[in-house]
């Protein structure tokens, strides 16, 4: 392939900036040296010649890529990529307005847009070698930005620990405090879980509701024995009862917790069902009661009547029961969850009281036994297994009975501590903190001189350089304060240098943000031209193939040497391809936040290996050219999506909203790009099939590359319906 074309503009991009070069002359000069004074107008005039000069090349670049697109496509798409580039971020108006700016002596000014117009060549440049310089020295950058983060991070950290150390010199009162409160919590929760493994060990149906249903049944009981019979005073005694049940069950209904009150459309809770229903059998006994008397009509009738109003009085205590019981456990799991949260914080309270007394055990420890106990009888009491969580639950109680042994010695210990303060020591561990600071400091000050990802050298400070300084400070005042035995003042330092740490933190974090968004960005322009190269190959080793199949056609003989090296040629084309397939592919798992299109690459690779074994072997029948059309659909699809994802990047709108929250970095593409890709490969591997099943039927190795692709599919199925999942859980 020639490449004299690419080679001839790149090395006249090279020149361009070598015309202006001594424009960087008339910038200040150091202490001791005269600035060498310069014509305005006669580098206005070479600057108006490198105007020229591009202007020129970006015409050439127009025009030999279509004179190119025939027979070098790939050389073609880089000219367009590069003119396109060189037109969008206005290279050419660069140069004039460096122009404008030396005719009028703004040299400062026209020194930042030289620098600018240096860094758009380069940029151009890389498109037409197919250079990946600007991303990987924009990783470079995330990489030490990351860094430093981490570092801060660290700092952070060690600067709480020494403010916790210090906290309990400058204000003693307030640290026991924090003990005795700590002990307080603790006994709170033992007193809290020990209450709970009673009522998990006797689970206790209502009892209101187990009396009333005694009463229920005794009464019905009472009501059978009465049929046949002419007591009327017996039934009007039933009659009574009945009636101060239905009061009852009425009154115990009114004081019932929300949860038990909903029921179902239509019908009452089973409180309000059984007191209807005993409120009915006690009408049904007074009449009764009063044919009694009269002995004008039987008084069978209303019996049975008042029967069947007990039993289900008897009927509907008894789902009430139930219903308590089914309450009572989900009361005891949410009882046990409340607790083990409680514990967790507690916990860390417990931790940081460590931390201002190192060596010390608060029981922080057998606080987080207890909460991993407490979680497993969770688990069992959700499941109404009330059996099964009791050991655990007995387990929590005793690791908190430990802590709180634990937690009385670290009372007494403190207060030993707080009368012998070691000053020195903590002195020594804050110059510690100090020391670090200043590396990291360092790393920030040397990144200042670095290359910068817009191609200036200096200018802006590091992200949270200035945050990091004054941290610096800060701790050296803290030093200084503790030597001085003034642990207060030390203490208000400590605190000040984790906030401005805290600060320069958020400042990396958003410098982070901004060139991951930006290496992304690029990213997407380098696969969508590389994938753009590959396509217009692949289509034209389609157009190939087809012609080379119809000549085979012809061929009655032996297969002509011309014909046989013509497959070579095509096989090699393919082989080419599908080492171009493995580098995108490389950059796809690299960058890591894609699932399914890193396996449609592969999936390409390979189909590519094999067709250049089938062409190698003259195989350029319908299956082979279908594999063909399908890699070609293969890397539309990929060109498309990209390019929607760079329109909306480019158009200041997110994706699809797949960035994350916190510290999480925006996915590459979105979820629905995704899923598009994702359905088209299964559509392939059904076309696929088929189409094998039509022509080569007997090959078996092929048969097994068919089949793993749907086993693969379908994996990558399951792996983003979870994606989804957690996106919508989160």
């Amino acid at each position: 392939m020639r490449q004299v074309p690419l080679l001839s503009l790149a090395l006249a991009l090279l020149a361009l900036p070598l015309l202006s070069s001594r424009l960087r002359a008339q910038e200040p000069a150091p202490a001791g040296k005269k600035t060498p004074v310069l014509d305005p107008a006669a580098l206005a005039e070479k600057q108006k010649l490198v105007a020229a000069r591009l202007k020129k090349i970006e015409d050439s670049m127009r025009r030999v890529a279509k004179y190119l697109e025939k027979d070098n496509p790939e050389q073609a798409a880089r000219l367009r990529a590069a003119f396109q580039r060189s037109k969008d971020r206005g290279t050419l108006d660069i140069a004039k307005e460096i122009q404008d700016l030396l005719k009028e002596e703004y040299w400062p000014e026209a020194v930042e847009k030289q620098k600018k117009f240096g860094l758009e060549l380069k940029l151009i440049l890389d498109i037409l070698l197919d250079r990946d310089a600007e991303r990987e020295e924009l990783k470079e950058k995330i990489k030490q930005l990351e860094s430093m983060k981490d570092s801060v991070e660290k700092l952070i950290k060690q600067e709480r620990d020494q403010h916790l150390k210090s906290e309990k010199f400058a204000n003693p009162e307030k640290t026991l405090q924090r003990a005795k409160a700590a002990m307080a919590k603790l006994q709170n929760l033992i007193n809290r879980q020990n209450k709970l493994n009673k009522r998990t060990k006797n689970p206790k149906a209502n009892a209101a509701a187990g009396e009333l249903l005694d009463r229920a049944k005794e009464l019905l009981k009472e009501q059978r024995e009465m049929r046949g019979q002419k007591d009327a005073g017996a039934q009007a005694g039933a009659a009574k009862k009945a009636e101060k049940l239905a009061q009852d069950i009425a009154k115990h209904a009114q004081g019932l917790p929300d949860a038990m009150k909903k029921q179902k459309t239509g019908r009452g809770s089973p409180a309000d069902q059984a007191a209807n229903a005993s409120k009915s059998a006690a009408e049904n006994m007074k009449n009764a009661a009063a044919r009694m008397q009269g002995e004008k009509a039987s008084p069978e009738q209303m019996q049975k009547d008042a029967e069947s109003d007990l039993r289900e009085t008897v009927e509907a205590l008894k789902r009430l029961k139930e219903r308590h019981k089914r309450h009572d456990e989900d009361k005891l799991a949410e009882d046990q969850e409340r607790i083990r949260k409680d514990a967790e914080r507690l916990k860390k309270d417990l931790e940081k009281l460590e931390r201002a007394a190192p060596g010390n055990d608060s029981g922080s420890g057998n606080v987080g036994k207890a909460s991993g106990e407490m979680e497993k009888a969770e688990g069992s009491l959700k499941k109404g297994r009330n059996q099964k969580a009791q050991p655990p639950q007995d387990e929590a109680k005793k690791e908190l009975e430990e802590a709180y042994k634990k937690l009385q010695e670290f009372e007494k210990e403190l207060k030993r501590l707080i009368k012998l303060p070691d000053y020195d020591k903590l002195a020594k561990e804050q110059e510690k903190v100090e020391e670090d600071t200043a590396d990291l400091l360092k790393k920030m000050k040397k990144g200042d001189d670095g290359q910068k990802p817009n191609g200036d050298k200096g200018g802006e400070p590091t992200p949270g350089q200035q945050g990091v300084q004054g941290a610096k400070k800060a701790m050296q005042r803290a030093k200084q304060n503790l030597r001085s035995k003034s642990a207060k003042r030390a203490n208000s330092d400590q605190q000040e240098a984790i906030e401005r740490l805290e600060k320069a933190k958020e400042e990396l974090e958003e410098a982070l943000r901004q060139l991951r968004e930006e290496e992304q960005l690029m990213l997407l322009e380098a696969l969508e031209r590389r994938l753009s190269r590959m396509l217009a190959k692949q289509t034209k080793i389609f157009k190939q193939t087809l012609s080379l199949h119809n000549r085979l056609k012809e061929v009655t003989g032996k297969t002509p040497r011309a014909l046989q090296d013509k497959g070579r040629q095509l096989g090699d084309g393919e082989a080419d391809l599908a080492a171009e397939a493995e580098k995108v592919l490389e950059i796809m798992r690299e960058e890591g936040t894609t699932v399914v299109i890193p396996d449609v690459l592969d999936d390409m690779r390979q189909d590519l290996d094999g067709l250049a074994a089938r062409l190698t072997k003259l195989k350029t029948g319908d299956y082979t050219r279908a594999v063909q059309r399908d890699i070609i659909e293969t890397l539309k699809e990929l060109i498309e999506v990209i390019k929607e994802e760079l329109n909306q990047r480019q158009g200041g709108k997110p994706g699809d909203g797949d960035s994350q929250e916190g510290d999480q970095d925006q996915n590459l593409l979105p979820t629905s790009a995704e899923l598009k890709m994702l359905r088209s490969l299964q559509l392939r591997v059904n076309r696929r099939t088929s189409t094998f099943d039509r022509f080569v039927s007997k090959e078996d190795t092929e048969r097994g590359r068919i089949a793993g692709k749907q086993k693969s599919t379908a994996k990558l199925t399951r792996t983003m319906a979870d994606r989804l999942n957690r996106e919508e859980d989160g």
